[in-house]
């Protein structure tokens, strides 16, 4: 199983271009080294975090996430 994989099975949609991923508003953009960009609606880029080895899949998800809902809750989204 690939990171690609374990994002869609936790919810996650490829979007046209195949290194970018959405959930609702957020937005993760595989740039051209070995990180990911994370972003929502109304902060393009929260934080990078590298994509992980296949043991760190799912904490890394579960880092996103939550980087994700702490950004929209400091914007009065959640």
């Amino acid at each position: 199983m690939s990171f690609e994989d374990a994002l869609k099975e936790n919810g996650w949609s490829e979007k046209k271009s195949k290194f970018s991923f959405a959930k609702g508003n957020w937005n993760l953009v595989f740039d051209t080294s070995s990180w990911i960009e994370v972003g929502t609606g109304t902060t393009p880029r929260v934080f990078d975090v590298p994509v992980p080895e296949k043991r760190l899949y799912q904490w890394t998800i579960n880092l996103i996430e939550h980087l994700c809902k702490t950004d929209d809750a400091l914007v009065g989204k959640a």
